[in-house]
């Protein structure tokens, strides 16, 4: 067991926290304690008449996290107890158990004393020097923490402050060295997740809220790599550096091609409790309950001594052959599968005839299967759900038809007004489809008629530029022309390819209205 100056030792050190009735060291201490979700939880269950509960309560209830796997020194099954004479009971999720030479059970949260990266089985002496020198040995801590938006840091000193510095009713538990927080719009209203999840998705979304979104995600990863870049110097120095934050929220943390960190570096560790939004109020609230000693609750207790005893009282597994092991993984026989009764295999087949001989033969059709379907429930098309109406119809008294689920009989006179209804639909589509018809020949016709015409005024349209430039040709070789000048030839160079591209114009209207002709 631990000596009593050890034990007071870490009390002092650790400030042991126990309940909510516990006195407060000092103001700062019952500020944060007032502002944290354990007491406002603690508020409404006296308001409804129930007692309060312990903060390790409160965690084992939010997150569900206080399930114990062992009674050892490290994460190994060895019961062996330390030779410094104390107890220490581990936890593989998030906390470390003491017990000191009372008996009396306190534990610490896991991430503070054994990294992440640290695999290896460390032996009690180890953990529990860690502990009573964790206060002497740190000197700097770093809270990071970013969730929707939402981002905060901070750096603080844990180095004992001069009592100059302090009164002694207000004795503060650190100091902050630097501190920033930023909050941008990045999650989509209503619908959560960021903008950039979105987009991963393969969709391109192009609205104004979009554009926004995209571009404060780069603002806030821009004010978070520069932040943590100019803190380089205070991260070096810093001992432990603890972070939350999700894999897309850690990537101006993480990413990068000059990252501030590294996801390897054994000084970062996971937060093993749930926090609020990222502010500086909860930066320091997450490194107060860090510092914290708590009593664990009884489920806490009593988890760990029910699994104690099972992991002594758990017989070893016997070892198995090659022939074995594979026989042990062949699924169970499954029981054979109930056959359907005839109505039902009927029904499900689609055979109305069989169906109709089936009803005459006085098969129940009240009857379920297996699965409680009466046979018109698994009927497999129109034909045959109309064989048990029209069995309806001329057998009405013999069965309940409403536990058989028939709706309606099915009777010659509705079947035949069924009949003259679907015939005259048809008519009527007959009808409709020979309207249609017609209109479009009407407006084919109209169209070619159209046509034609237009190519009849183009042919005119063409003879007559033809003629009229035949004529001006004749009446220029009859009079000799004059000398002409060099404007005045191009000009009847002009005229002559006009002439041409008249007469080629001509005789493509000419074979267009002969084709035009032939397809009316």
């Amino acid at each position: 067991m631990l000596p009593k100056s050890q034990t007071l030792l870490l009390v002092l050190r650790l400030r042991l926290r126990g309940t909510a009735t516990s006195p407060f060291d000092s103001q700062t201490e019952q500020r944060l304690h007032f502002k944290s979700d354990w007491h406002r939880f603690n508020v409404k269950l006296r308001s409804v008449g129930r007692a309060a509960v312990d903060e390790a309560e409160f965690e084992r209830l939010v997150s569900e996290k206080d399930e114990v796997s062992s009674i050892s020194g490290s994460d190994t099954d060895s019961d062996d107890e330390p030779s410094s004479g104390g107890q220490v009971m581990t936890q593989k999720s998030s906390q470390l158990m003491f017990k000191n030479q009372e008996g009396k059970v306190f534990a610490v949260w896991r991430p503070v004393l054994i990294s992440e990266q640290d695999s290896r089985s460390i032996p009690d002496v180890e953990l529990l020097q860690r502990l009573i020198t964790l206060t002497d040995s740190a000197q700097c801590w770093v809270v990071i923490l970013s969730k929707g938006g939402h981002f905060s840091a901070a750096v603080f000193d844990l180095r004992p402050v001069p009592a100059s510095q302090h009164s002694k009713a207000n004795a503060p538990l650190f100091k902050e060295l630097a501190h920033k927080s930023y909050h941008r719009y990045v999650v989509r209203a209503k619908a959560g997740g960021r903008q950039s999840a979105k987009d991963a998705t393969g969709k391109s979304i192009k609205s104004a809220g979009a554009q926004i979104r995209r571009y404060n995600e780069a603002a806030l990863d821009k004010e978070i790599k520069d932040t943590l870049a100019s803190w380089q110097q205070l991260l070096a120095r810093a001992d432990r550096i603890f972070v939350q934050a999700s894999v897309s929220n850690a990537r101006p943390i993480y990413g990068g091609e000059d990252p501030a960190l590294h996801r390897h570096d054994p000084r970062i560790r996971s937060i093993p409790f749930n926090t609020r939004r990222p502010t500086f109020s909860e930066a320091k609230r997450v490194l107060y309950t860090l510092l914290s000693v708590f009593e664990p609750s009884s489920h806490a207790l009593q988890a760990l001594a029910d699994r104690s005893k099972a992991a002594v009282s758990k017989p070893p597994k016997p070892s198995l052959k090659k022939e074995d092991a594979v026989a042990s993984v062949q699924p169970e026989p499954q029981p054979p599968k109930e056959p359907d009764p005839p109505l039902h295999e009927a029904a499900k087949a689609g055979d109305a005839d069989k169906v109709k001989s089936l009803l005459e033969a006085g098969t129940n059709p009240c009857e379920a299967d297996s699965r409680g379907k009466v046979p018109y429930d698994v009927a497999a098309d129109k034909a045959v759900r109309d064989a048990f109406r029209r069995f309806m119809a001329s057998q009405p008294d013999k069965w309940d038809y409403t536990l058989a689920g028939v709706p309606s009989p099915l009777t010659d006179q509705l079947e035949s007004q069924q009949l003259a209804k679907q015939a005259e639909k048809k008519a009527k589509q007959r009808e409709k489809e020979k309207e249609r018809k017609r209109a479009a020949a009407e407006k084919k016709a109209k169209a070619a008629e159209g046509a034609r015409a237009a190519a009849e005024a183009e042919v005119a349209t063409a003879a007559a530029e033809a003629a009229a430039l035949a004529a001006r040709s004749k009446q220029g070789k009859a009079v000799k022309p004059p000398k002409q000048s060099k404007t005045e030839r191009e000009a009847g160079e002009k005229r002559e390819q006009m002439a041409a591209a008249a007469e080629a114009r001509m005789a493509r209207l000419k074979l267009a209205s002969q084709q035009q002709q032939l397809w009316s």
